[in-house]
C-alpha cells in the first residue's frame, strides 16, 4: 500500500486541484480536474471522486464523476454504479495488465476521455468515434477487430483463439479464406490474445452468455 500511496502521490504533483484522503480506511482521490487547451486556456472542469480496487495498478481506478455534468442516460459511458466506462475490457486490460502509474492514468486515460466528454456535450458527437457501452461495446470491439458481423461466426472465432492449438504460420487459415495463417488472420488473433488468454477466455463466457440471452 505505502507503494500506492506514493505512486498516487507522485501523479497528484502534476493535478494541483486533487488530493488524496482516506475515507472508512480506505485511500481516495477527489477534487477537480481542469482540462486546459494550450491556447484557450481552461476549457472545461470535473469533479471527481476515485477509487483504487485491489489490483490496482493492473487495472484502472473507478472514477465517480461527481459534478453530474456527465447526462446519466444511455450512451454517455456511465455505469450502473456512476463510475465511468473509460474503455472497453479488452482496451483496459491491454493497457493495465503490466501495471501503470497513476500519473499515466490521469494524463493517457482519465483526462482525454473527459475531454472527450465536453466534446460530446458541446457538439452532439463524440470527437473519434465511441464503442458502445457495455456487452455492445465488447461486441463492437470483436466486430471491428476480426472484421465479421455475425456474433455467432465471433464467438466460434474465439473459441479457437482462446483455446485451440495455433496453425503455424504457414499452414491454412482456419477461417477457410485458403491463405496462409500469416497472411490472413495472424495479425488479428495476435491482437485479440494481447489482453491474455484468460481475459479471452473470461469474456468469451461472458459473449456466449449474453448471445444466449438475446436469440
Amino acid at each position: 500500500m505505502s507503494r500506492v500511496i506514493k505512486d498516487i502521490d507522485a501523479g497528484l504533483k502534476s493535478y494541483p486541484d486533487l488530493q488524496r484522503v482516506t475515507e472508512d480506511g480506505y485511500i481516495r482521490v477527489k477534487g477537480e480536474i481542469s482540462l486546459v487547451h494550450h491556447e484557450k486556456g481552461e476549457i472545461d472542469r470535473y469533479e471527481v471522486l476515485i477509487k483504487f480496487p485491489e489490483a490496482f495498478p493492473r487495472c484502472f481506478p473507478k472514477v465517480i464523476e461527481t459534478s453530474k455534468k456527465i447526462p446519466r442516460v444511455a450512451g454517455r459511458h456511465v455505469n450502473h454504479d456512476n463510475t465511468l466506462c473509460l474503455a472497453v475490457l479488452p482496451e483496459e486490460r491491454v493497457i493495465s495488465k503490466n501495471g501503470m502509474s497513476f500519473k499515466f492514468f490521469l494524463d493517457k486515460v482519465l483526462v482525454p476521455h473527459l475531454a472527450r466528454e465536453t466534446y460530446r456535450e458541446r457538439k452532439g458527437v463524440y470527437p473519434d468515434g465511441e464503442y458502445a457501452h457495455g456487452y455492445e461495446g465488447l461486441w463492437e470491439y470483436y466486430e471491428g477487430t476480426l472484421g465479421k458481423t455475425d456474433r455467432t461466426k465471433i464467438v466460434e472465432e474465439l473459441e479457437l483463439i482462446a483455446h485451440a492449438k495455433w496453425p503455424g504460420r504457414n499452414h491454412k487459415c482456419p477461417c477457410g479464406s485458403g491463405l496462409k495463417f500469416k497472411k490472413c488472420h495472424n495479425e488479428k488473433w495476435h491482437e485479440i490474445i494481447k489482453p491474455g488468454q484468460d481475459f479471452v477466455q473470461k469474456t468469451l463466457i461472458l459473449l456466449k452468455e449474453n448471445l444466449h440471452e438475446t436469440n
